[in-house]
């Protein structure tokens, strides 16, 4: 794009080069596709289900509801990071080493959710499998923050369109998925099984955020 290739060099850190953003963003959407499509893997059927009856069906179904849960709670989260990710890279201008870096951390802690969102869904009871898994909530959503924090510090990144207010309110609303990946590591001592339902206030703050921002 023209606006890609002209650039104000007064806004730049000299110390990088500018680079595009098209790459990084068909990395980031093929990452999220492929991750997306593995969480589905943590559903299991039990061996010899054609053995199973009604009883059987019906104990087993019980016994998942946290393994749907974490699926479900798993999916619309990255499908959040996903929507916001495209929407902050849409006021950038371009991205430099130091921003594609912070962007490739963000993308190999989302990579490794399926993997913690496994072991939280079928051990629930125990706090020792849901701490990975909160930690990995935090891991990808404190780099997604510093991404943006690195891209909109001093404007070095962003298109000149961009407000103030603007800035205020995305960096707000990324830090709010790290602070509730902390109370969730916490409320893991206390109540493992139940220690992501605070995940569920996530969209409830984004909306509270936005009103006040509107």
């Amino acid at each position: 794009m023209p606006t890609e290739k002209k650039l104000d060099v007064n806004q730049v850190d000299k110390h990088h080069r500018w680079l595009t953003l098209n790459r990084i963003t068909a990395l980031t959407d093929g990452i999220f596709a492929i991750v997306m499509t593995l969480l589905v893997l943590t559903l299991d059927l039990p061996e010899k289900v054609e053995l199973m009856n009604h009883a059987d069906i019906r104990e087993f179904l019980n016994s998942q509801w946290h393994v749907l849960f974490i699926y479900v709670l798993s999916f619309l989260i990255l499908a959040k990071f996903w929507t916001a990710h495209h929407s902050q890279f849409s006021h950038l201008k371009a991205t430099n080493p130091t921003h594609l870096w912070l962007n490739i951390l963000f993308l190999m802690f989302t990579a490794l959710l399926p993997f913690t969102s496994d072991l939280a869904g079928e051990l629930p009871i125990y706090w020792l499998s849901q701490i990975p898994f909160h930690i990995n909530m935090f891991l990808i959503s404190i780099t997604f923050l510093m991404s943006w924090l690195y891209a909109s510090k001093d404007r070095r990144l962003l298109k000149d369109d961009v407000s103030e207010d603007l800035i205020k309110y995305i960096s707000l609303k990324a830090r709010i998925t790290p602070l509730v990946a902390m109370i969730c590591m916490i409320a893991a001592f206390i109540i493992p099984a139940y220690s992501s339902v605070p995940y569920l206030m996530i969209p409830i703050i984004h909306k509270f955020i936005l009103s006040r921002f509107k």
